[in-house]
C-alpha cells in the first residue's frame, strides 16, 4: 500500500504549482545538463508520489517508482483522497492518474478533480489518458479529468494524444497504433496550448512539448521490426510506470521547470530501457532488468541519451 519508507514526518516548504510558461530553448548540452541535476534532484528527495493507477499496473508502477529513487502510495479511496493530496502538497510531492477507469477508480478520479478545484497550491498532478478516444463514454470522463484537475504534464502515446487533439487515431486498445511521437508533433503542440501543459508523447522515439515553447524528441529506435526495444512493448504497464516516473520528476524537489523534468523522466526511462534491453532474453527478463537498471542509474549517465531540439 504505502513505500517501505516512511512520509508523514517530513516537512518541507511548498509553492504553488509552476505553470509552464515559454521560455528560450537552451542548447542541447544545457538541456541535458538541467536533465542529470533534475535526476540528482530527484534521488535526493524521494518524492512522494500519490498514485491513482489503473488496476493492472499498481505494483509495476510502484516498484518503477522505488527503483527510481521515489516513494509510492497508491490511493484510490475517495474517502481519504483530499487528505493525501493534501499530504502531497505540504510536503512537495506529486499526483499520477492513470485512467484505466474501472469502475472503482472514477469515484477517486472525480474526488481529486473536486480537491483541485479553487486552489491555488497543489500539488503537481500528471496525467495519462490511457485509450482516449476508444469508446464515447471514456473519452468523456477522461476529458472530465483534464478538465478538472488542470494536469502540469499529460503523457500519452501517439494514439492518444492524436485523439486528443481531434485528429483522427489510430490505437488498439490501450495500445498505440503505428503512427510514431515525431509524427504527432503538431498534435501534442495543440494538446499543450489548449491545456496549458507539457505534453509528452512515448514511442520508439519520445516527444515532449510545452504551450508555446520548447520541444525535443528524446531518441532511441525507430519502431521498426529490428528495433530491440520493441519488446518493451511486451512488457505490461511500462508506459503507466513512465508516467509516475514523470510524476516523480515533476515534484518541487528535484528543482527542475516541468519541461526539463518530464524530458529526465524520458531519459532515464530510455536509458535504463535500452541497457535492460540488452540484457534480457525476452519479456520476462526485461521486466525485472527494467527495475534494476533504473535503480542502478546514476545521475551522470543521462548525458549519454541522445536529445534533439525541434
Amino acid at each position: 500500500f504505502f513505500a517501505p519508507r516512511s512520509v508523514r514526518d517530513r516537512r518541507r516548504s511548498t509553492a504553488p504549482t509552476p505553470t509552464p510558461t515559454p521560455r528560450a530553448m537552451a542548447s542541447s548540452s544545457e538541456l541535458s545538463a538541467g536533465v542529470v541535476a533534475c535526476w540528482k534532484g530527484l534521488r535526493a528527495a524521494n518524492p512522494l508520489v500519490m498514485c491513482v493507477t489503473n488496476r493492472v499496473t499498481p505494483q509495476r508502477v510502484a516498484d518503477v517508482l522505488l527503483a527510481s529513487g521515489a516513494s509510492p502510495a497508491m490511493i484510490d479511496n475517495p474517502d481519504e483522497i483530499s487528505e493525501f493530496c493534501d499530504l502531497a502538497t505540504t510536503i512537495g510531492g506529486a499526483i499520477y492518474l492513470n485512467t484505466g477507469l474501472h469502475s472503482a477508480q472514477v469515484p477517486a478520479l472525480e474526488a481529486i478533480a473536486a480537491w483541485r478545484q479553487g486552489r491555488e497550491k497543489a500539488a503537481p498532478i500528471i496525467v495519462d489518458p490511457v485509450a482516449y478516444g476508444a469508446t464515447p463514454w471514456r473519452t468523456k470522463k477522461i476529458d472530465e479529468v483534464l478538465a478538472g484537475v488542470k494536469p502540469l504534464v499529460v503523457k500519452g502515446n501517439a494514439s492518444e494524444i492524436l485523439a486528443i487533439s481531434g485528429t483522427a487515431a489510430d490505437g488498439k486498445g490501450v495500445d498505440a497504433g503505428s503512427t510514431q511521437p515525431l509524427q504527432c508533433l503538431d498534435a501534442a503542440r495543440a494538446v499543450a496550448q489548449r491545456f496549458g501543459s507539457v505534453v509528452s508523447v512515448s514511442g520508439s522515439t519520445d516527444v515532449v512539448v510545452e504551450p508555446g515553447g520548447r520541444a525535443v524528441a528524446v531518441r532511441d529506435g525507430d519502431g521498426g521490426d529490428g528495433d530491440k526495444g520493441r519488446m518493451l512493448t511486451r512488457v505490461t504497464g511500462t508506459g503507466c510506470a513512465l508516467g509516475a516516473v514523470v510524476a516523480a520528476a515533476c515534484a518541487p524537489g528535484t528543482g527542475a521547470d516541468p519541461f526539463v523534468a518530464t524530458v529526465a523522466a524520458h531519459c532515464a526511462f530510455t536509458l535504463a530501457g535500452r541497457r535492460a534491453v540488452e540484457r534480457a532474453r525476452g519479456p520476462g527478463e526485461l521486466s525485472i532488468f527494467l527495475q534494476d537498471e533504473l535503480y542502478l542509474l546514476k545521475p551522470e549517465d543521462l548525458a549519454e541519451v541522445e536529445i534533439e531540439i525541434l
